[in-house]
């Protein structure tokens, strides 16, 4: 990963959703082991529940202690183009406490994250954009330069799909996966993926969250808890990589200026290095 991406000390491997209508949730939510728990105003809430929930959810990030042991916070709004979605960002404007991240679903446009980012001001979180049609797909390269509080791009394969009509599946999305991927590497933006929606299928999760490491992704999303550890499992990478990663790294000049050079019979230079640092941070954070 590029050390130039932004917010990288703050990256999550994993983000687990839940609903901002069961407020009973919360602390389950907050203790199942994710480094990122996101309360949902959007796809999770009842129409005829979202202000209920906005209030709730906006009350319990006032009155939650600030202890550095709890996961961070997101918060999913509802779509910026709605009335639902303007509602949560005139709530959050004037809230006392804001999570530490906010997802914009449905985003279709640079200027969809670039007013959230106006209307929030100084205090504005980092934001995510969902990437959920195949306009957004198409047009994902400029939104990843709306700049500003923008940190993150996500893919959102649910309403990606259902759009355009294809099977909720790693080949049918692998397309979006990739665009999504490029797009956010070419303006320093983290890339998290979808959640696996069977939960009966932790072998599928595992597999899917390699396979969507091995394209870049940096973080896997998810809707139970059970979720977690599985892919927190996936993310450590295998021992003798790890050992391989750090033998390399142990020897590089102390001045850490090296060009290329032979390291247990294969050629090593700047882009490998780079792969073995990667490799260290991603099984330390584990």
């Amino acid at each position: 990963m590029s050390p130039s991406i932004p917010f990288l000390a703050a990256a999550p491997r994993s983000m687990l959703f839940v609903s901002g209508e069961k407020p009973e949730r919360f602390a389950k939510a907050m203790s199942a082991g994710a480094d990122l728990v996101c309360v949902d105003l959007e796809d999770a809430v009842a129409p005829a529940k979202k202000e209920a929930a906005r209030a709730d959810v906006l009350r319990w990030l006032a009155e939650r202690p600030s202890e550095t042991s709890q996961p961070a916070v997101a918060l999913r709004l509802n779509a910026v183009r709605t009335l639902d979605g303007l509602r949560d960002v005139l709530a959050l404007a004037t809230a006392s406490v804001l999570p530490d991240w906010v997802l914009l679903p449905k985003v279709e446009a640079a200027a969809d994250v670039q007013c959230v980012q106006a209307w929030l001001g100084a205090r504005c979180p980092k934001l995510v954009a969902l990437l959920e049609t195949p306009g957004s797909i198409d047009g994902a390269g400029a939104i990843a330069n709306a700049g500003g509080a923008l940190a993150a791009l996500m893919l959102g394969g649910a309403d990606l799909s259902a759009e355009l009509g294809a099977q909720f599946g790693w080949d049918a999305l692998l397309y979006a996966r990739a665009r999504i991927l490029h797009a956010a590497r070419a303006a320093d933006l983290l890339a998290w993926d979808v959640p696996h929606i069977d939960l009966k299928d932790p072998d599928g999760l595992a597999e899917e969250t390699r396979r969507v490491l091995a394209l870049g992704f940096d973080c896997k999303t998810a809707i139970h808890p059970l979720q977690i550890p599985v892919i927190h499992d996936a993310f450590m990478p295998p021992a003798a990589r790890i050992e391989w990663a750090g033998a390399l790294l142990a020897a590089l000049p102390a001045d850490g200026a090296s060009g290329a050079f032979m390291f247990r019979d294969s050629m090593i230079d700047a882009p490998v290095i780079r792969n073995a640092r990667r490799i260290l941070a991603r099984a330390g954070h584990c």
